[in-house]
């Protein structure tokens, strides 16, 4: 094998090919580890993002075609392709930005760090595991242990944020700084849904199926909404704020506001998927107040937005994220609606959903963060993105709601969706390229 290449081989697989990949860049020089954490982050993330799209298509592929995927169950594919998504492309990607733009508050490089070196030893192992582990065995025990793993790395990470900005004063903190301190702590607090679930069925054996549940919604809410969702704004904040009329300043004390009502909000909201599984009492009525509030959050962020200018190379991206924001803003008061229980109980409503979250709304910030920190990409790209990510989530919105009505819309719903996936993978590799 020469220098320059990796074969993925049946004996390493994707797993061995990224950590021969990571021994080269990182182990003969120990400092360039912190040189280029951020950079090895971000191309490690654009590669898990060449592995989450076409992994995407071919999952579309089955609710067009009856077929089996060889060895392999689509539900197990399926969870192989959001976690490699979650844990992969946006938190590898997340996790990148902000140390790349540190520097920026603290004034000085990334510092050299154990927990630093063990947490871009560690990345590839533990997202190329879980990958690997929720593909040929679902849940079960090696792809748990995968996850756990990837738990360490989010550890590892908050000890690095909190290590470079420790020195300067809480008060003092710039409004990025405020809104990726509030992401990281709502990084950690998501490994409290997957305790939840561990108890559920480890400890007590499925008892208590709320529990579960629970535990489910508890890690998606505050991964996706908390983590990357804040997170991402932070990341919007510091690449916008130069350009900004009016500066850092007056945008503190908005930032702590949003960030405030993310970390109070955020993990009761995440209950309202409770309610049309048996939730009662007070905690009903607590989880949508704390929904609707949140959504008023969301709609004050794109507020503050509106004052910036974006970098040009991250504009279009961005605009699109922004307008996903808002839609996903509105929906956060869905749950008064009398319909909404039995929506939530329609996977295929709550698919169109996710799609909107991670697709739309994070996949998009993130790109056009690193169209903003490395230059801008094709044109195309964001075209192909853009379009192949709007029809398939429209497409999959409207199946969501008409199908069980009009059951002739089905498969030319699902069709139309899976053919929309090729434009919106091909153009988010593409624009993810440079750090590939």
């Amino acid at each position: 094998m020469g220098a320059s290449s990796c074969a993925v081989t049946r004996v390493t697989g994707p797993i061995g090919c990224t950590a021969v990949w990571l021994k080269r860049k990182v182990r003969p020089d120990r400092r360039s580890t912190e040189m280029h954490a951020a950079n090895i982050l971000l191309r490690s993330s654009a590669r898990w993002l060449a592995v989450v799209l076409p992994l995407g298509v071919l999952i579309r592929s089955a609710f067009v075609w009856l077929y089996t995927p060889g060895p392999f169950y689509w539900g197990d594919l399926i969870h192989a392709h959001s976690h490699t998504a979650y844990f992969g492309w946006a938190g590898l990607g997340l996790m990148g930005l902000i140390l790349h733009l540190l520097p920026r508050f603290t004034g000085r490089p990334v510092a050299e760090s154990r927990p630093l070196t063990w947490l871009l030893r560690l990345a590839p192992w533990a997202v190329g595991g879980a990958l690997v582990t929720f593909a040929w065995w679902g849940y079960a025990g090696p792809s748990i242990g995968f996850a756990a793993l990837n738990e360490v790395l989010w550890v590892l990470f908050a000890v690095v944020f909190w290590r470079e900005v420790r020195g300067r004063p809480l008060r003092d903190w710039p409004a990025p700084l405020v809104l990726m301190g509030a992401a990281v702590l709502l990084l950690l607090l998501s490994i409290s849904g997957t305790t939840l679930v561990i108890i559920s069925e480890a400890v007590l054996d499925g008892a208590f199926p709320l529990l579960y549940q629970a535990g489910v919604y508890l890690f998606l809410e505050l991964y996706a909404d908390g983590w990357v969702e804040i997170g991402l704004m932070g990341v919007v904040l510091a690449l916008a704020e130069r350009e900004a009329a009016g500066g850092q300043a007056d945008e503190g004390p908005a930032a702590r506001r949003v960030a405030t009502a993310a970390l109070l909000l955020v993990g009761p909201a995440a209950l309202r998927m409770l309610i049309p599984r048996g939730l009662e009492g007070p905690l009903v009525w607590l989880s949508i107040a704390a929904g609707a509030l949140f959504g008023l959050a969301q709609l004050y962020f794109l507020a503050i937005a509106r004052r910036l200018r974006l970098p040009a190379a991250a504009g279009p991206w961005w605009r699109l994220a922004a307008l996903s924001l808002a839609l996903k803003a509105a929906l956060e008061f869905m749950p008064v609606l009398p319909a909404w229980s039995a929506l939530a109980l329609d996977r295929n409503p709550v698919i169109a959903y996710l799609h909107l979250k991670l697709l739309l709304l994070a996949s998009s910030g993130l790109l056009g963060a690193l169209a903003a920190v490395r230059g801008a990409a094709e044109p195309w790209s964001f075209r192909l993105y853009a379009a192949g990510s709007v029809v398939m989530v429209a497409a999959l919105a409207a199946h969501g709601l008409l199908a069980r009505a009009i059951p002739a819309v089905n498969w030319p719903l699902y069709a139309v969706a899976f053919a929309a996936a090729f434009p919106a993978a091909a153009g988010g590799i593409w624009g993810a390229q440079p750090w590939r």
